[in-house]
């Protein structure tokens, strides 16, 4: 998909669709309307008056090409208030265009850039990002469809801007946003997959293949057997169960010389039944997702390797399945995390932060300046904050305040739950340092995140719990049914921002 932009007079070009944004209360008092309402021969005018039209957030109304006008539809875009307008609106709109004109079988679309006094570049690369999120589709194991039946893609999507001020920047924002966007959707692509064919063994060597070729990237594969040496116990015994074998996968991207990089590391378990503490059947088979965080994780290499992103990164996805069988493990098993503390199992479906525990030893033995790590860790998030957020908790104040401002622009809400001592009282083992599971099911998020805690040494952390969103039950603006690929926006935003970028 070409995606340009250029100063043209809209009204004189050849083109599927043409985009129009209308904001609320303003009426026709907009130049740019009053032209196409003279082109439409007072249709606009009609559909204020019948309030048809009128400018409210998420509004989209179709009007098929006539009178003077080129193209062939119109697409006029609720915007909301114009003073209100921010970059999610338009991420939002972006993604709910290009969704429109693909089912319209539309080629080419014109969007008619009118964002006021908004920053150029931050607007056009949310609107990329949406114009590639909100075209996604997950249906390469649908039997394929007759040639008449085959979606339209759309081959170019131009921004028609006023004047040629902003274009240089806006450009380069054009190529960030869609690289991002692109980064959101394979990590959509690898949560959506079904297990069979995603198997830790799978992730490894789909890594591999998408980060062949990019510079400052260097691959570790850490077998059962290093794993072992290396004593990652509490990692080994949630794979212990299955026939796949488990790997923590380390991809370190170092672009910077004598730097510390930033530990990003995401859950990677690619199916989840609870092992012995088996979950329930219903919608169980959504646990292909319990890898996301992992996803993310590697989306986010993907990104900043191609966009050259000048932030060191070390990135750690264990990647296991948690089966139940005779070699599984069993509640009341003690295993011992890299760092020597020791956990007792009491529920074998709290297996993420097993992993998640080794891992992050993992990333301190590296020498990380500091941690972040994301993953579907506990349904309490879902309970706590719905599908509208995910929490974030930590033990440095200040990296989970940028968080949270880089979750309002990139449109991935955060929403910091408290992370008191106390809770770790829940876990404490008669037999052990701690066991794994609070059986008095109070703060689950909190719990879970007191747990990893005790891993990350004296290292500045933060904790993501994307379990909230990883799914989406809907079609709405980019985002689309199925897996979401939460957490590429922001953690790319996040290291785009240590590079002073």
């Amino acid at each position: 998909m070409i995606f340009s932009i250029k100063k043209v007079d809209v009204f004189s070009q050849q083109t599927d669709v043409l985009v129009a944004p209308v904001f609320k209360n303003e009426s026709l008092l907009s130049s740019d309307l009053r032209v196409l309402d003279r082109l439409l021969e007072g249709k606009l005018s009609e559909l204020f008056d019948e309030k048809t039209l009128t400018g409210k957030d998420n509004e989209v109304v179709v009007i098929h090409g006539f009178g003077e006008l080129k193209a062939k539809r119109l697409l006029l875009v609720g915007l909301g208030e114009r003073s209100a307008l921010t970059c999610e609106k338009l991420r939002k709109a972006a993604g709910e265009i290009v969704r429109r004109a693909k089912g319209a079988k539309a080629k080419k679309v014109v969007w008619l850039w009118d964002i006021g006094t908004l920053d150029a570049a931050d607007t056009t690369q949310a609107v990329a990002e949406g114009a590639v999120m909100g075209g996604y589709t997950f249906d390469c194991y649908k039997t394929k469809p007759e040639k008449n039946e085959k979606p339209t893609k759309i081959k170019e999507i131009v921004l028609a801007v006023p004047d040629s001020e902003h274009i240089s920047a806006m450009e380069s924002a054009v190529i960030t946003g869609l690289v991002i966007g692109e980064s959101v959707n394979i990590a959509r692509d690898l949560a959506n997959m079904p297990p069979n064919d995603l198997t830790p063994s799978a992730f490894v060597d789909l890594a591999k293949k998408y980060l062949d070729g990019q510079k400052s990237i260097m691959i570790d594969v850490i077998d059962k057997k290093k794993a072992k040496a290396l004593g990652m116990h509490a990692f080994l015994g949630v794979g212990q169960g299955t026939v796949e074998p488990c790997y923590m996968l380390a991809v370190s991207y170092h672009p910077m010389k004598n730097k510390k990089p930033i530990g990003l590391v995401g859950k990677g378990v690619t199916f989840d039944t609870g092992g012995i503490s088996i979950k329930p059947s219903k919608g169980m088979e959504e646990m292909k997702g319990d890898m996301s965080g992992a996803a993310a994780v590697l989306g986010t290499v993907i990104a900043l390797s191609k966009l050259k992103v000048q932030t060191n990164v070390l990135a750690v996805m264990p990647l296991s399945e948690n089966m139940p069988s005779g070699s599984a493990q069993r509640p009341g098993d003690i295993v011992a995390a890299m760092n020597g503390k020791t956990i007792e199992i009491t529920n074998t479906d709290a297996e993420g932060r097993l992993i998640l525990a080794d891992a992050l030893c993992y990333a301190v033995t590296k020498g990380c300046s500091q941690l972040v790590d994301i993953a579907t860790l506990t349904g309490a998030c879902l309970v706590a904050l719905g599908d509208q957020a995910a929490a974030i908790l930590g033990s440095d104040q200040g990296m989970i305040d940028t968080f949270l401002k880089v979750g309002e622009r990139t449109g991935e809400r955060l929403w910091q739950l408290p992370l008191y001592e106390e809770y770790f009282d829940y876990i404490k083992s008669d037999s052990a340092d701690m066991v794994n599971s609070s059986e008095n099911r109070l703060a689950g998020t909190a719990v879970g995140a007191i747990f990893l805690k005790q891993f990350v040494g004296d290292t500045p952390w933060v904790h993501l719990d994307i379990a909230s969103m990883m799914h989406y039950s809907k079609v709405s603006g980019y985002t689309v049914k199925g897996m979401s690929g939460v957490g590429v926006r922001t953690l790319v935003g996040y290291c785009r921002q240590q590079s002073g970028l």
